[in-house]
């Protein structure tokens, strides 16, 4: 058994010891450090986008509840879903700043445990943008996104029904929308994330919301 392993297996006696173990696991950046690698030994944007946008990469059709479970690929006990998080959707029910948001598409960032019917009240949700073609910054934009060097955005190919000048969307993380479950549960589906595309998912957020910088760790310290 590794270290690590021994390590997460090891019941922490005190506070400092739970904290000991939790360094590695609730703030580490090395998932999105491994994206970054893993996107630069691609090469150029064109072959990144080429690897990102083949069919199921990122994203694929929606996975649908019935059909899963017919494939014996969860079991008939667990809860049934309408959505999963990181489902990518449409709804004019969702909300930011005050303001209800139109025509726009979205991702789920909450947890599928938490999308079934009446566990939670609300969800939170990320706009999706679409890159067109004709926009003359598409050409820089491609480059960051296909670096995944920011934590604005994340890079998601076209849709099934986007419009053909649409080359690619932006997944963007600089603003929280929330809706209504009971809202979310009827807004239209258009892809789920493929199991790539929801660890890379996961590694954004979670640098998106709990991002850690030496100095908090000093400040925190502190008596």
């Amino acid at each position: 058994m590794s270290v690590d392993t021994a390590s997460a297996n090891t019941t922490p006696g005190d506070l400092a010891a739970l904290e000991a173990q939790l360094q590695a696991l609730s703030h580490s950046d090395q998932a999105l450090k491994l994206i970054q690698l893993f996107a630069t030994n691609l090469g150029k944007t064109k072959q990144r986008q080429r690897v990102f946008n083949a069919k199921g990469a990122l994203v694929r059709e929606p996975i649908i509840y019935q059909d899963v479970l017919a494939q014996g690929l969860i079991e008939a006990d667990e809860d049934p879903f309408l959505l999963l998080q990181g489902d990518i959707v449409a709804t004019d029910a969702a909300y930011f700043m005050g303001e209800r948001l139109t025509g726009t598409k979205f991702a789920v960032v909450t947890s599928t445990c938490d999308l079934v019917p009446k566990r939670r009240q609300y969800a939170t949700l990320l706009s999706v943008q679409t890159i067109n073609s004709n926009d003359p910054r598409t050409p820089q934009l491609l480059g960051e996104l296909l670096k995944f060097s920011s934590t604005q955005r994340m890079y998601l190919p076209p849709l099934p029904d986007d419009p053909s000048e649409v080359i690619g969307n932006a997944l963007v993380f600089d603003g929280i929308v929330q809706v209504r479950i009971e809202d979310l549960l009827i807004a239209t589906r258009h892809a789920s994330l493929s199991l790539v595309g929801w660890r890379i998912f996961g590694s954004l957020v979670r640098t998106l919301m709990v991002r850690a910088g030496a100095s908090e760790v000093k400040m925190r310290s502190s008596a």
